[in-house]
């Protein structure tokens, strides 16, 4: 399949329409079958993703693929014993024994009294255009110049010693979902990104940065010297380092960390950790968890969203809800299997939480944020695994800027910041309007009050 390698993706669309009927057709058959075999209820989920892939490495193509990923999983229930099982082979004779096996395997599970589809009442019934799916003509070539040109703006300033690599990626997916409701919805999704890492020599040694823009259409994305340009900078910028003495100090997280931080707490209150009273937010509901200043929406209809989606995978139609309001915790994160367990309607959240948005009724700059703390830490970066959702305890290796009377004195190495993620969350003084819209969490550097840091 050299050829492929070169297909635009406007050319993969043109093929996955014709993947995209052979999917619907292995769907039918599948749900079919499943019911010819006894099971009471069935689901098929599937997709296809294709895609090409570039980097580039001190101005020479170092790396070109082609990738194709294809999935069909099957579930079956007979009563309330489940059986699944995913295939890669999108044949009708690999389709019909994965039904087959499913059922074989749901003679053998014990019972379980939450399993089963959504309720039909809940499927959703209409699709709005979301514009996830921006298929265009741009070609390897000019993928290859953007990554080069992207490297080489990074690399005209004398200070970067070196380029770890400039990555072009540009994908389109078709997805389907079905069940024996006779609901069926379908997805097309696009994505491309161009990132770039650099880096540079300092007197305690060599440190790296770089920078990445990603969206579902290319046109969306930042230009490849302005993304060279911001790796370039932010290396830089870490060349002035210094020590900071242990203490307990206010410490603001970078929007880009931000989102790590609120994914934590989003975490905790999903169902499967609320049902396994596994989350330090358990019993929550209705109270005060935030400051009373930040509110939290889930919007799955923002256009070109990196969460956006009419249903969840379980069919669900999604819906505008608030999480928290005036810092209080309004709802979960709910598929309608957590939802049975807990006793509760599903929030349309099977698979995965949808967009995210970090409000909060003030709005103020970053740097108007360290004016107001006046001495503490920005974090750019936290590495390790030391964050535990059931207690909350948080203690994660980290660097970033040190600053005092509200400007950046110098980069600071090999810190350790430490607390607890339910106080973390009540000490949050201030969410800056510097929104980081590369995910589906949308906030701005969050400041709060104190945090134990070590050097």
């Amino acid at each position: 399949m050299a050829s492929d390698k070169h297909l635009t993706l406007n050319q993969i669309a043109d093929q996955q329409a014709a993947t995209e009927q052979q999917l619907r057709l292995m769907v039918q058959i599948a749900l079919q079958q499943a019911a010819e075999a006894g099971a009471a209820q069935s689901e098929i989920w599937c997709y296809n993703t294709v895609g090409n892939s570039i980097e580039v490495r001190q101005g020479e193509l170092e790396t070109l693929e082609f990738n194709q990923d294809s999935h069909f999983g099957i579930n079956v229930y007979f009563g309330q014993s489940k059986g699944t099982v995913s295939i890669n082979d999108l044949t009708e004779a690999a389709v019909h024994k994965g039904v087959l096996a499913a059922c074989e395997i749901a003679e053998f599970t014990e019972p379980d009294p939450y399993s089963g589809l959504a309720d039909k009442a809940l499927m959703a019934t209409e699709f709005r255009n979301l514009q996830l799916d921006h298929p265009n003509d741009l070609t390897i070539p000019q993928m290859v110049e953007m990554a080069k040109q992207c490297e080489a703006t990074a690399l005209a300033d004398s200070r970067i010693k070196q380029s770890e690599g400039t990555s072009n990626y540009s994908h389109r997916s078709v997805s389907l979902y079905a069940n024996s409701h006779g609901f069926i919805g379908t997805n097309h999704t696009t994505r491309f990104s161009l990132s770039n890492s650099v880096i540079a020599e300092t007197k305690q040694g060599m440190i790296r940065d770089g920078y990445y823009t990603i969206g579902r259409d290319v046109a969306d994305l930042l230009a490849p010297d302005v993304v060279g340009e911001q790796a370039a900078s932010r290396v830089i910028s870490k060349q002035k380092q210094g020590k900071i003495p242990s203490g307990n100090y206010p410490v603001i997280f970078s929007a880009e960390l931000a989102r790590g931080l609120w994914s934590h707490m989003l975490s905790a209150l999903k169902g499967a950790a609320l049902y396994q009273r596994a989350s330090f937010l358990l019993d929550k509901k209705g109270q005060l968890i935030l400051p009373e200043f930040v509110q939290i929406e889930e919007d799955p209809f923002i256009e070109k969203g990196f969460g956006s989606g009419n249903y969840d995978s379980d069919g669900v139609a999604t819906k505008r809800r608030d999480i928290v309001a005036n810092g209080v915790l309004k709802d979960y994160f709910l598929s309608s299997y957590s939802a049975r367990r807990l006793g509760m309607q599903t929030t349309g959240n099977a698979g995965g939480i949808h967009n995210v948005i970090i409000n909060s009724l003030e709005d103020i700059s970053l740097q108007d944020m360290m004016s107001q703390l006046g001495t503490g830490l920005l974090l750019t970066e936290v590495m390790g695994q030391g964050v535990n959702t059931v207690t909350g305890n948080y203690s994660r290796g980290a660097s970033g800027f040190w600053f005092e009377d509200g400007d950046i004195q110098f980069f600071a190495q090999e810190l350790t910041i430490a607390g607890n993620l339910e106080q973390m969350l009540k000490n949050i003084v201030a969410i800056a309007n510097d929104v980081d819209k590369r995910s589906s969490i949308l906030t701005g550097s969050v400041a709060i009050e104190g945090m134990m840091v070590a050097s």
